[in-house]
């Protein structure tokens, strides 16, 4: 579990936060948090919980078990009027190959137009 450690730190810095300034937060000493970092210890569940909330991300992603930061609320957002995010993606799962591959191709598409569009009007500015 070394990649814990490197998770964190990552997250601290792109918070511009010190070590210091972690522990006051989280009600711990400095050198727990360098002891998570480097890897000699690892915070209990409250504390994976508390660092998971803080940073806005899902305890798997502290834990080096998904690539994704996502807040762990977004599956409940509405997403497509009141079509929450959580419910589109099994609908997807469940979609026949040559259906995902389309909605891909179509994702892609629109995808590109709006990099385009921002594209043109970054131009005229």
């Amino acid at each position: 579990m070394e990649k814990f450690g490197e998770i964190l730190a990552e997250l601290r810095l792109d918070k511009k936060m010190t070590q210091k300034e972690l522990a006051k937060e989280l009600h711990v000493s400095v050198g727990t948090i360098s002891n998570y970092e480097k890897g000699a210890h690892f915070p209990d569940i409250e504390k994976l919980i508390n660092l998971a909330d803080f940073f806005g991300v899902t305890t798997d992603y502290l834990l080096g078990r998904c690539e994704y930061t996502f807040p762990p609320d977004v599956l409940s957002e509405a997403v497509i009027e009141d079509r929450k995010a959580g419910d589109l993606i099994k609908v997807l799962r469940q979609l026949p190959s040559d259906s995902k591959k389309a909605i891909a191709c179509i994702l892609s598409t629109m995808e590109f137009h709006m990099t385009v569009s921002q594209y043109g009007t970054k131009e005229k500015a």
